[in-house]
């Protein structure tokens, strides 16, 4: 180790969103963007700065193993998430960019692998962003760091060289026991069809297939994807995300255990916290994206998301896990502040007598009457609109 050049001791293992993949190659184009002025009768031209251009780069990497399609499929839904997301090369480290450009290669000639060229923008920010925006996509960003941490410690921990049969297949059976607890829940995914496709393919991995591909390239893909899932659905997403963290297995240590079942102890315990800090991550980050309906609805998710996350800084002594959660928390409650602030707010009304839900919807909402009406039926279950008792009720006011 001594006698390894500095350079190659400090290249990073190369992923995209926390997905790893193999690279060879890197090109970045930089440089700055100008207008040319040439005047008539002058020979010497002006060249006028307008600033640093947007760096780009392009990558050709792959994938490869005998099983290799499920990281490939890891990576291509990596590639077509929106928004930006973290890219780390083994030369410059991590940078936050936009994948601008996906091409996959695939040969029978080249079984087994499958080669991307990969072209990305780096993501920069608005210049003038409103506030809401820019805090739920802050909260965006920090929960891909979060997942991306989660991941690399799972890598880590989790013991598969050298080991027997067994241990690979105990520690493959758990993580099967992740994806049905994900799968359980239908709306923390935004492609359905696509979940279906993962489950299927981690329930027919081989063991080689599993010793040669990244354990959290496996799971990611049940966490990762919240595309096409609209603002009003991501308070339902948060909601049985922190559901399927709940449902996280207590794993002990058995007492007087030999090599074999404490390192099974041991591999478990990891994909516990991995899926727990998922889960938890992408709870956080539909709250941040979410719409609330009301104040209080914000305020409860605030509430519940925080406790998940301080849950996880409990559990875990892993600095990485700690600064990455604690910056997610923050950007989650600054997120759910904003777009709570602009909620409208669920009040208590008492009609003096019995009255028509209609009646009582137009004390609390003018304008909006009818509106009213149809969330006090909904929020309070009222079976019978045209005679409320003289009893408490809840209704939305959006002014």
């Amino acid at each position: 180790m001594q006698n390894t050049p500095a350079w190659r001791r400090n290249l990073r293992e190369a992923s995209f969103r926390g997905v790893p993949f193999y690279v060879d190659v890197r090109d970045m184009e930089t440089g700055r963007r100008t207008a040319l002025h040439e005047f008539p009768g002058r020979d010497i031209p002006y060249v006028e700065d307008l600033g640093r251009k947007a760096r780009t780069i392009s990558v050709e990497a792959y994938v490869l193993g005998p099983d290799y399609m499920p990281g490939r499929d890891a990576l291509l839904d990596a590639c077509e998430k929106a928004g930006p997301g973290r890219l780390v090369v083994p030369w410059t480290g991590e940078v936050a960019v936009v994948c601008t450009g996906c091409r996959l290669r695939e040969s029978r000639a080249d079984g087994g692998m499958a080669a991307f060229s990969l072209s990305f923008a780096e993501a920069g920010e608005a210049a003038t962003p409103a506030g809401s925006v820019s805090s739920s996509r802050r909260a965006d960003y920090r929960a891909d760091n979060a997942l991306a941490v989660a991941g690399r410690r799972l890598d880590r921990d989790l013991l598969r060289d050298g080991m027997p049969a067994g241990v690979l297949s105990d520690a493959l059976m758990a993580m099967r026991s992740v994806a049905d607890d994900v799968a359980s829940y239908r709306s923390v995914y935004g492609d359905p069809s696509g979940l279906a496709g993962h489950v299927a393919a981690l329930s027919g991995l081989s063991l080689s297939g599993f010793a040669a591909l990244s354990p959290s390239s496996l799971l990611l893909p049940f966490f990762g994807d919240s595309a096409g899932i609209p603002a009003s659905g991501h308070g339902q997403r948060s909601r049985e995300m922190l559901s399927v963290a709940r449902a996280t297995p207590q794993v002990t240590m058995p007492a007087g255990a030999g090599r074999v079942r404490t390192v099974q102890a041991e591999n478990r315990m990891a994909i516990a916290a991995y899926q727990r800090q998922a889960a938890v991550a992408e709870a956080a980050r539909s709250a941040a994206l979410s719409a609330p309906e009301s104040r209080r609805e914000a305020a409860t998710l605030r509430a519940d998301v925080c406790d998940a996350i301080d849950g996880v800084l409990d559990d875990s002594r892993d600095d990485a896990v700690h600064t990455s959660f604690t910056d997610l928390r923050t950007a989650t409650v600054r997120a759910l502040s904003e777009s709570g602030g602009s909620a409208p707010e669920v009040i208590t009304v008492r009609p003096p007598v019995v009255l028509p839900s209609l009646v009582v919807a137009h004390r609390v909402e003018h304008v909006a009457a009818l509106d009213a009406e149809r969330d006090l039926l909904r929020r309070n279950a009222v079976r019978h609109p045209g005679f409320l008792p003289a009893e408490e009720f809840e209704v939305l006011r959006r002014a």
